[in-house]
């Protein structure tokens, strides 16, 4: 049962059982450790609690033999004043749960040092009194995504140092139509990103929550996606740029997969440079859909991914593993050496059907001025079978990667666009920064650039009864998607369908 707490965290398990646990938690070696010098900490009632040692390592604060998981806990910071109204050198930090808190207090400096380490763990309030929304980049279902400004102000000196940040902001009324699930899934996607420390993966840098919304503080990634920054440059580019692309992916998928983690939802759209003109920077976001990988191949949605990207394994519903990631990748990888998607097709239903069986035209390879060491990489994470397929760390050293320089191809790639008229069509949706692109959030922009590409949405459904209706539609000549609310309407031009992929729905691996 909801306690009183009206917080999405409120059901949290470190929220609803005693603050302190006795014992050691299993640390990482090597992992930050912020030691707490002249820092003093009290119970709930305002007493001293005594230790030799106390430090925050991780997710946990340790104290002695005892220590206390901060994940998801309450996190506020008190500006104390003098009777002069000065800024004091103390300041204060509340942790708390839905039973108990503690009181750490100590030095200004000291107090910074260890609230930037709490504040990634932990659930701030107050968004409004650290952040400034700039404008809206995106909207969807559950959530929007702003560019939003941090004013960070040095109690002392009063000094005022501007950061940008992307924040995605959810709404609780929307979370609550479906409350546990959506709850659940908020929860692992917090959990996931925590974990995240890599140049090539999105960063989440901390949690508010207020009495309506649920704030999420990303990178802001203003390079646009990969496939924005081809067509801007012309859409012309070289081997050399797709090594350098697949490399980078690559180096992050390998830290994802050695984290435990499955992110399942690979695509050129979640693909984002840090910034413009800059493909060495290139970011893996989005983990709406990501999972810990479970031998038991038990996960909160056990079918996902968008169409057209997704392993044969979860689309003929066996176990699979971290190669699945793999197979997505290696779908982008034949994209950018032939120009031609891995799976095509004229309806939704026919990609779907060769994306299930990996039916792949692998003489596209052949045909293109790419170097062999490209294509059999290629092949290799495109593999059908995941026992054959290759391994993100065995990708790493592929010879492709060990010799380029002597065996990269010059000649120009360029991917190709074909036509298809768009008649308005309340379904169709544009996808270029993925921030917001969440398992249940559907993803749209206020934008009107780079309208070369288009996506198709559906709501939740089975396969089976995403096939149905596909059949249905077709025989009525009918080109309508059922959609979630929250569209854009489309201007009957014609336009380009580059990336003809559709969300998958998503369906529960277990009550």
């Amino acid at each position: 049962m909801r306690q009183k707490s009206d917080s999405c965290f409120s059901l949290y398990s470190n929220r609803c059982t005693s603050l302190w646990i006795n014992g050691l938690p299993n640390l990482q070696e090597n992992s930050e450790r912020i030691i707490f010098h002249n820092v003093n900490i009290k119970n709930s009632q305002k007493k001293p609690i005594k230790f030799q040692n106390a430090f925050i390592q991780e997710k946990y604060l340790i104290a002695d033999q005892r220590f206390i998981n901060l994940e998801n806990l309450q996190l506020r910071r008190q500006v104390i004043k003098n009777a002069e109204r000065q800024i004091s050198n103390i300041q204060y930090l509340n942790i708390s749960n839905n039973l108990d808190s503690i009181e750490i207090f100590g030095p200004e400096l000291q107090i910074n040092q260890i609230y930037n380490y709490l504040k990634l763990y932990t659930i701030q309030q107050q968004f409004e009194d650290s952040y400034q929304i700039i404008k809206i980049l995106g909207k969807g279902s559950f959530a929007k995504v702003y560019k939003v400004r941090k004013i960070h102000v040095n109690y002392q000196s009063l000094d005022k140092q501007e950061y940008t940040f992307a924040s995605k902001v959810f709404n609780k009324i929307k979370l609550r139509q479906n409350q546990e699930e959506s709850e659940m899934s908020l929860w692992k996607e917090i959990e996931i990103m925590r974990l995240m420390k890599n140049k090539h993966i999105i960063k989440l840098f901390e949690v508010f929550e207020d009495d309506k919304k649920v704030y999420l503080l990303l990178d802001l990634l203003e390079g646009g996606d990969l496939l924005s920054h081809i067509f801007k440059n012309n859409n012309i580019y070289d081997e050399t740029l797709v090594l350098k692309l697949i490399h980078n992916v690559l180096n992050g998928l390998s830290y994802i997969h050695n984290q435990k983690v499955i992110h399942r939802d690979i695509k050129p759209e979640n693909l984002i440079l840090k910034y413009k003109n800059n493909i060495e920077e290139i970011i893996l976001a989005d983990f709406g859909l990501a999972d810990f990988y479970s031998l038991k191949g038990e996960y909160l949605f056990q079918r996902c991914g968008s169409i057209g990207y997704i392993a044969p394994e979860i689309l003929n519903n066996q176990k699979y593993d971290y190669k699945v990631d793999i197979y997505s990748l290696g779908a982008v990888f034949f994209l950018l050496l032939t120009g031609q998607q891995a799976f095509d097709g004229q309806s939704s239903h026919e990609i779907l059907q060769k994306n299930q069986k990996g039916k792949i035209d692998f003489k596209l390879l052949d045909q293109a001025n790419i170097s062999e060491d490209a294509k059999d990489l290629c092949m290799k994470m495109l593999k059908q079978n995941p026992t054959e397929r290759i391994s993100s760390d065995e990708a790493l050293n592929h010879p492709w990667f060990q010799t380029y320089k002597k065996n990269v191809k010059i000649g120009s790639l360029k991917i190709i666009k074909k036509p298809t008229i768009v008649r308005g069509h309340k379904g169709i949706i544009r996808c270029y920064t993925p921030l917001w692109i969440n398992k249940s959030l559907k993803s749209i922009t206020d934008s009107s650039d780079n309208q070369e590409y288009l996506s198709f949405n559906v709501r939740d459904k089975t396969i089976q009864e995403f096939l149905d209706e596909e059949h249905l539609k077709q025989k009525q000549v009918s080109r309508e998607y059922d959609l979630e609310d929250d569209t854009i309407e489309e201007d009957q031009i014609p336009s380009f369908n580059v990336l003809q992929h559709f969300p998958l729905v998503k369906q529960k691996s277990f009550p």
